[in-house]
């Protein structure tokens, strides 16, 4: 059947037929790009003031995933230090690497919060002791949280800051799914830079939906052309047969 079917498409007429659905299937595809531009220049950015701190509260609550317009943004937390403590290795400070220490953070409700309290080259998370006496709350940005990673769990010292990991360690009811980055670290630590989130950008998903459409065009165009080559060589083959004696 391949050798017929081979045969009958590069008859003359089928030829032209499957230049008339390339042409066609690239009428399509290009209509389709026009879509995709079309979405993306009529993308809406969604503008978060991400510098101006606000309440936890207002952005996030136990448990829950952090939005994409939501990360990144400054928030203050009031809540009581814990003794639970571990180092974060391999984080770049400008052009030096080094560890970040990550304490548990209680928030009123009960809930645990990492903080990544400040860098340094290396940190030892016996030297330091976290007392913040102060009624002020901490105030910081908000960071989702890590994938879970292998890490030395035995000596609290991991490659990430996950949640899903934390949650067990720290014997929490509830956590964040998500942690906070310090605005200023206590000494002799530094304060972890942090970048400022770019806005996000909403597309036009129907623009999508119908680049989506025109592709599917561009590609039944071809297969029409198929299936017609095919039924001629089926219809050649009951002819020949019914011919026989």
């Amino acid at each position: 059947m391949s050798g017929e079917w081979w045969a009958t498409a590069r008859q003359p007429r089928w030829i032209v037929g499957l230049l008339a659905c390339l042409v066609l299937a690239a009428v399509f595809a290009m209509l389709g790009q026009w879509q995709v531009e079309r979405a993306i220049a009529e993308a809406t950015i969604v503008e978060v003031d991400t510098e101006t701190p606000v309440p936890i509260s207002a952005v996030l609550d136990p448990g829950d995933g952090l939005s994409l317009t939501d990360g990144g943004r400054r928030v203050t937390v009031n809540a009581t230090w814990t003794n639970e403590r571990l180092v974060i290795l391999d984080r770049r400070q400008g052009s030096e690497m080094g560890e970040w220490l990550v304490a548990n953070a209680r928030t009123a409700d009960g809930a645990c919060l990492p903080v990544a309290i400040g860098w340094a080259p290396s940190v030892n998370p016996d030297e330091f002791i976290v007392i913040d006496d102060s009624p002020s709350p901490l105030v910081g940005r908000l960071v989702p949280s890590d994938d879970p990673a292998t890490g030395d769990y035995d000596h609290d010292r991991l490659t990430v800051v996950s949640s899903a990991d934390l949650v067990n360690r720290w014997e929490c009811a509830t956590m964040y799914d998500a942690f906070l980055v310090l605005d200023a670290a206590q000494p002799p630590l530094e304060s972890i830079a942090s970048v400022i989130p770019l806005p996000q950008a909403a597309l036009n998903w129907l623009n999508i939906f119908y680049a989506i459409e025109w592709a599917f065009f561009a590609v039944f165009a071809l297969y029409f052309w198929y299936r017609l080559v095919t039924d001629a060589v089926e219809r050649d083959a009951e002819t020949a047969g019914e011919l026989e004696p």
